[in-house]
């Protein structure tokens, strides 16, 4: 038998474990699983409801947001390029089927083209001249719903530093890049012998675009023909690449003489319509 001293350390050690006891009940509350497993999350149905209705109430909200931002896009679609890359006979052939004889001009020009289905945009032949080019792209760019860049696929290695410079005047403006609207670059002339592929023209781009981005883009230079200061494109401390705009980029190769190769261009603009 136990003495006095034991039956009084018996008695401590039952209150603790008594004391224990009411604290783990204290902390851990009665948990019906049922509910639990009914409920997603294990919130009840009211919580549910007010989740699911903030999602959609979100979903909506961003949906009219880029339903009218669409909207609020005019219906030009800018033609640009280096002069003589065939800009004006690819118009041609869209808008009336055939090519033309082409003259160098100094004025835009906007030729309506038809969807199927009822919708159109206006074709905009941007003057290749680097006196005025900047000025006629800023006039629409900033609610332009597409950019179509014509590159001559046969004298491109020769005038890349043009082609880029146009091409990069074009990107840096703050329109654009507020805008940010599809950007397709037909590789033109592929019918002729010496035309390089658009995978070749990709890469050359890139590369003299990332020089003109050294010398002009960090130093905040005036945009041909414009007021605004230009933007950095690409990001900073990596070689140029088209993936590094927030622009949808796509290259296509084909020739305005053959409207049979024109196929990506026509589907392009159906999309940006």
């Amino acid at each position: 038998m136990a003495g006095p001293g034991g039956e009084k350390l018996a008695s401590k050690v039952a209150e603790k474990v008594a004391e224990f006891k009411e604290m783990k009940e204290a902390r851990v509350p009665n948990v019906d699983f049922e509910e639990v497993l009914s409920s997603p999350s294990g919130m009840g149905s009211n919580e549910l409801g007010l989740v699911v209705g903030v999602v959609v109430g979100l979903l909506t909200l961003l949906l009219l947001w880029w339903w009218t931002s669409r909207k609020s896009l005019g219906r030009v679609v800018l033609v640009c390029g280096s002069s003589d890359g065939g800009k004006t006979s690819l118009l041609a052939q869209l808008v009336s089927g055939k090519p033309v004889e082409t003259v160098t001009s100094l004025i835009e020009n906007r030729h309506p083209w038809q969807v199927e289905g009822g919708r159109s945009v206006d074709l905009v032949d941007v003057p290749g001249s680097e006196r005025i080019r900047g000025a006629i792209v800023d006039k629409y760019s900033s609610g332009a719903r597409g950019i179509l860049f014509v590159v001559d696929s046969a004298t491109v290695a020769k005038q890349v530093r043009d082609v880029a410079e146009f091409l990069h005047s074009i990107l840096s403006s703050p329109s654009v890049a507020a805008n940010s609207p599809p950007l397709m670059v037909l590789c033109n002339k592929q019918d002729v012998a010496v035309a390089k592929s658009s995978q070749v023209i990709k890469g050359l781009l890139e590369k003299e675009l990332d020089k003109v981005r050294v010398s002009r883009g960090s130093q905040l230079d005036n945009l041909e023909g414009s007021g605004q200061e230009a933007v950095y494109i690409g990001k900073e401390g990596r070689a140029f690449d088209f993936s590094q705009l927030r622009s949808r980029v796509e290259f296509c190769e084909g020739s305005s003489q053959d409207p049979s190769t024109l196929g990506p261009v026509t589907s392009w603009l159906e999309g940006v319509a």
